[in-house]
């Protein structure tokens, strides 16, 4: 009997990380690892998350990412942070394996307000549900 395929791909793996090179591929011992299944689904939306809008459009996307940063150093007052939640629950469902958006959080990081940290909860397609954690910086 064949099996059904992963509705959620595979894709090179991403390490994610604060610093100067932001997003690096995962390197194995002889070749580069991959990511596949839900997983895959959680490393894509943060991609999306973490990409302005824009930013892409060189590669033919002009469409793809998110504009969180467009209010970065803005007041992040309540209306400010329920449209950055607004931003966030639309970009998550321009992903097809997004069936619903269950929870989406934004908190500033600091007084500075210079950046804010986003917790979304998803459920995909199939039922499965992922967490998607991403902590966007001004620059």
């Amino acid at each position: 009997m064949a099996t059904a395929p992963d509705p959620f791909g595979t894709d090179l793996r991403l390490v994610f990380s604060s610093g100067e090179t932001g997003i690096d591929l995962a390197l194995g011992l002889q070749d580069l690892e991959t990511v596949s299944g839900l997983e895959n689904l959680v490393q894509a939306l943060t991609l999306r998350l973490l990409v302005d809008r824009g930013e892409l459009a060189g590669l033919a996307h002009p469409r793809y990412g998110s504009r969180i940063r467009d209010l970065i150093g803005e007041p992040l007052d309540r209306p400010n942070l329920e449209l950055l939640r607004r931003y966030v629950r639309q970009e998550l469902l321009r992903d097809p394996r997004v069936e619903e958006v269950l929870q989406v959080t934004v908190t500033p990081h600091d007084a500075r307000r210079d950046g804010v940290d986003v917790v979304a909860r998803v459920r995909a397609v199939g039922g499965q549900e992922a967490g998607v954690e991403v902590r966007i910086d001004a620059a």
